[in-house]
């Protein structure tokens, strides 16, 4: 959907600062609760740390070291249930967790601790857990280092193909439910009554250059990293200078090197992933702390260092080098201040911190896996000072357009694609692409796909993204840069060729679609193509 309506001055109860997958999450939760909300990125949906993340939907058998039960108690829970609402988007994903002889933690402490692990996890019908003899774990991954292999432990949790998706999924079904929804709309003052009251906030639309004035009486600041500049624009001083502690992770896409995910314990006690994730094995990721420019971040060829390096001690590929490196991003986690802790023994629990009378709630710590019961808390926070009375529904519709009560449909029914590979003319990588991105949508792109001209051709001569999905995406999406499409309304531009095969095309057909006059259409060939030589920076 393109805007409903510009950017107007209006009245809301809240209004949400930042549409991350916390901000997004939150606006959903409440626009289902029948709350007006305004949701606002000043760049598009999804776009920060969200796509940073390492794709995966899991408990977090790490923090169960740092005795954190609760929050892997809640990780598991919202492991479920998001593989309810989005079963196209989140998938099982084994785990192999290699012990060597010189490794800090015993087999018989990774026995115990999937034990608890399995035992947090709700239900029963699954794969368990075990414990592997080093034959069976090199049976089933081969490129693990043989010598010295103790075992492994067995797992399973879930991979995540799309944040940005999950991401953009919340925002369309809040919009459907009633709120606003603007990404490129900077919030550039909030604003206070004669008494010092908070009264709204003044935004500026980045598409038009208009500065308008939304009235709210609550404020969400769900800007991630942000946070703390938010608070310091907003004079708000309740809780000290700083409630976020912003650290930084890097992540390598590396040719496939396995086919199950591999958890290692790195030489400074900490774990890091292998992932398998399409064409790549994904590997994350770096923890320290960071202070630098949160619009300017880039992997440093010292961070894809050690990473490699960690990485060849349990998988002695010779394809692990810096100059099989596809590309690299970067992010900064906002996790909760906390001023004696290892950045990575902080609590990644989430926290909704009220100030100024609960009018303006600030999220820190958010766990991408637990958006959904983050949203839910707020959503009862913002109830509470509203004086208002509903519950949240958030776990009992799917997030694949259909706004359906969980259930209704068993996903396996839907994810065949046989019949359409015969009936559409579209290959069946193409339509398995469609059924991972949109669920049960998918059909509003094959129904695109016979409207306009040449709607199921291919966009990029190496991926398998119709053109059918540049118009849903400009038509329904909020698609309004290049970039939009090509890294977070498709996965063109995290695919092997980052989108340089076929940006120009795609941008010649966006100006076509938009009126760009020739230099927008330059403008963001050259935006585009600063983004693709920051993930290649580390190699300089």
């Amino acid at each position: 959907m393109t805007r409903a309506a510009p950017l107007a001055d209006a009245d809301y109860d809240v209004v949400i600062i930042g549409g991350g997958i916390a901000g997004a999450g939150a606006a959903r939760d409440l626009a289902l609760r029948g709350v007006s909300v305004a949701l606002l990125d000043k760049g598009d949906f999804g776009s920060g740390t969200t796509s940073k993340s390492s794709k995966l939907v899991h408990g977090g058998l790490r923090y169960l070291e740092l005795f954190d039960f609760a929050l892997v108690r809640e990780s598991l829970r919202e492991r479920e249930t998001l593989g309810r609402l989005a079963p196209h988007l989140v998938k099982s994903l084994p785990f192999l967790v290699p012990i060597y002889r010189e490794s800090s933690r015993s087999l018989i402490k990774v026995r115990l601790g999937l034990r608890l692990y399995d035992w947090l996890t709700p239900g029963g019908d699954r794969e368990r857990y075990r414990v592997l003899k080093p034959v069976d774990a090199l049976s089933l991954e081969p490129a693990l280092r043989a010598r010295d292999l103790r075992g492994a432990g067995y797992y399973f949790d879930g991979l995540l193909l799309y944040p940005e998706r999950l991401c953009l999924e919340n925002v369309l079904s809040a919009s459907r439910h009633g709120a606003r929804v603007y990404n490129y709309a900077d919030v550039e003052e909030v604003v206070r009554d004669a008494r010092g009251t908070l009264t709204g906030v003044k935004v500026r639309d980045l598409l038009t250059g208009q500065v308008v004035t939304l009235g709210a009486r609550v404020i969400v600041n769900a800007t991630g990293p942000w946070v703390d500049q938010i608070r310091e624009r907003a004079r708000v001083t309740e809780r000290g200078r700083r409630i976020v502690r912003t650290t930084k992770g890097i992540h390598c896409l590396l040719p496939r090197l396995t086919e199950r995910a591999v958890y290692h314990a790195t030489g400074d006690d900490r774990m890091i992933f292998v992932i398998p994730w399409r064409g790549f094995s994904l590997v994350g990721t770096t923890d320290t702390d960071f202070d630098g420019d949160l619009d300017r971040l880039q992997a440093t060829r010292a961070e894809v260092d050690y990473l490699l390096a960690e990485v060849r001690k349990a998988i002695p590929d010779p394809r692990v080098a810096a100059g099989n490196v596809a590309y690299t991003y970067a992010g900064v986690r906002p996790l909760t201040w906390e001023d004696n802790a290892r950045a990575s023994d902080v609590s990644r629990a989430h926290k909704v911190i009220g100030e100024e009378d609960g009018r303006f709630l600030s999220i820190t710590g958010t766990k991408l896996t637990c958006f959904r019961s983050l949203a839910a808390q707020l959503g009862d926070h913002v109830l509470d000072t509203l004086d208002l009375r509903a519950r949240s529904r958030t776990a009992e519709l799917t997030l694949d357009g259909a706004d359906e009560a969980v259930g209704r449909t068993e996903a396996h029914a839907w994810l065949d694609v046989s019949p359409e590979t015969a009936t559409t003319g579209l290959s069946r990588d193409t339509l398995e692409t469609l059924v991972t991105t949109y669920g049960r949508g998918y059909h509003r792109v094959i129904e695109m796909a016979g409207k306009v001209a040449g709607g199921g051709e291919r966009l990029c001569p190496v991926n398998p993204d119709i053109v059918a999905q540049l118009h849903l995406a400009v038509q329904d999406e909020l698609a309004v840069s290049l970039q939009d499409v090509l890294l977070r309304r498709t996965g063109i531009g995290t695919s092997a060729c980052q989108g340089l095969d076929c940006a120009e095309s795609i941008a010649d057909r966006m100006a076509a679609l938009l009126g760009w006059r020739p230099r927008r259409r330059e403008a963001e060939l050259d935006a585009y193509r600063a983004h693709v030589a920051r993930a290649q920076r580390f190699k300089a």
